[in-house]
């Protein structure tokens, strides 16, 4: 009995050992092929919606793709990763082969261009010349209204095109200059979905190639392929945030009045002074309590925000406090004041800086001195109820709260999911509903059916969803 104990014994402690060395693995997690790189993030949502709340309660860089995965019925899911993560799987391109970039909405971005034409339509139409005509124009209206150079060779050129259809994306790679958000650049709706690099249209068999006539070639690297600086180039969201960088701004009202050649930057407009608000009201209250005290009142100029960091930059007016020399400044708002159709990061001295991710802001002086020594103050940490993961709880909470009592007030009411299956024959077509949220509307309408067909065996609590699910989607 004791020797079959002592062999028993032994047993255990060998499998004990055997574990200690080679550990059971966690839940499956796709990652880089790196061991030493950090848990990757890799997932798949119904609803774009549901995307960026969960990028915001991220830590890591991560960003929003859209992933097409039925003919026909134009019905997508939506992915969260980083780029890095999302090229180690896409270059090889087996799979994910329709996929599209979404471009925040109020998030700073390059100038881009989706150019197309029905050949058989215009026999007569040369595409080629005519992208080069639209690129020296707009060009020469660059460096007339902004004062920026550039040329065919700061634009990335992406073909698509058959033979039924002439089809274009251009990309500008400006050095150091971006426009405001996706409004200010004047082509697309909010949260809009831009074709990959490389990527086809599903059912279509031709993808996004760099053009023949291309002048744009990304510099040289050792540590990164061509083809991977190729795509993040081709990305109009990666817009990272530096003290040079100039946000140009094109005001649509303005534009509607005089044309879409007339360009406005609001940032020296004396009329804009105060009343910008960002995507986060809470933050701008935060940020204007910080500028007001001490019986001065200061104000909002002008915020940017940058998708990449989750970091909201504020121009400052009427208040000349530095934290570099403890005391105010003596001049302020008068830098590049001359200059009124330019956009300069340095046009106002003052500028605080709330980093969501990490939860704290800080500030940063472009009087002469303090930017020659790249002055940049101590971070201090953002109240709770300025930190996204409580706004994020605070906007479920009243989600929830709004819909029981609308569910309380009318009881007879049809649910939302039966009004999206189909609107009744008395429905009325005039009552003003803004053609965005109609869109939206739609779109969760077809990505709710899409969940029940593609997902319905599998649990919606579970917090990962494997590859095997989204290769199956996209093979179907």
């Amino acid at each position: 009995m004791n020797r079959k104990w002592e062999a028993r014994l032994k047993q255990i402690e060998e499998r004990a050992s055997h574990y200690e060395r080679k550990p059971l693995s966690s839940v499956y997690r796709p990652r880089l092929s790196k061991p030493e790189e950090p848990p990757s993030i890799w997932k798949l949502f119904h609803r774009q919606t549901q995307a960026f709340n969960f990028v915001k309660s991220c830590k890591e860089d991560v960003h929003v793709f859209a992933l097409e995965c039925k003919v026909g019925d134009g019905q997508r899911i939506y992915l969260v990763t980083t780029y890095a993560e999302l090229w180690f799987h896409y270059k090889s391109r087996k799979n994910l082969l329709h996929c599209y970039e979404v471009i925040p909405e109020n998030a700073v971005c390059k100038l881009y261009f989706d150019l197309e034409f029905n050949k058989p339509a215009n026999p007569g139409a040369d595409g080629k010349k005519m992208v080069a005509l639209l690129i020296e124009y707009v060009c020469k209206a660059l460096q007339e209204l902004y004062g920026v150079n550039c040329s065919a060779e700061d634009v990335l050129n992406l073909d698509s095109s058959t033979d039924e259809k002439f089809s274009r994306h251009l990309i500008f790679q400006l050095r150091d200059v971006a426009f405001k958000d996706n409004i200010h650049v004047g082509v697309y709706t909010r949260n809009r979905n831009f074709r990959l690099y490389k990527s086809s249209k599903i059912g279509k068999c031709v993808a996004l190639e760099v053009a023949e006539e291309n002048g744009f070639f990304p510099t040289q690297s050792e540590d990164v392929s061509e083809e991977y600086q190729y795509f993040l180039s081709s990305l109009v969201s990666n817009v990272r945030f530096s003290d040079t960088l100039r946000i140009l701004t094109c005001d649509p009202s303005q534009n509607k009045q005089k044309g879409v050649g007339y360009f406005n930057s609001i940032s020296t407009s004396e009329t804009m002074e105060g009343f910008q608000c960002s995507p986060y009201p809470e933050v701008d209250r935060f940020v204007l309590s910080l500028v007001n005290k001490d019986g001065i009142e200061g104000g909002i100029r002008r915020w940017n925000y940058f998708f990449p960091e989750e970091l909201l930059v504020y121009d400052i007016c009427k208040y000349r406090w530095c934290e570099n020399i403890g005391r105010p400044h003596k001049s302020n708002n008068i830098m590049f004041k001359s200059f009124s159709c330019l956009s300069f990061p340095g046009s106002w001295d003052y500028r605080i800086l709330v980093d969501l991710k990490n939860e704290v802001w800080y500030q940063k002086c472009h009087d002469p001195v303090c930017k020659a020594e790249n002055f940049k103050s101590d971070c201090f940490p953002l109240p709770a109820e300025v930190c996204l993961l409580f706004l994020f709880k605070e906007e479920e909470e009243f989600t929830t709260d709004e819909t029981r009592s609308s569910e309380t007030q009318n009881p007879h009411k049809p649910s939302p999911s039966k009004l999206s299956r189909g609107a009744s024959a008395d429905t009325d077509w005039n009552n003003g509903i803004d053609d965005a949220y109609f869109l939206e509307a739609t779109e969760d309408a077809e990505l709710a059916e899409a969940a029940e067909n593609s997902l319905l065996s599998y649990n919606s609590e579970v917090d990962e969803i494997p590859d095997e699910l989204i290769i199956e989607i996209l093979q179907e």
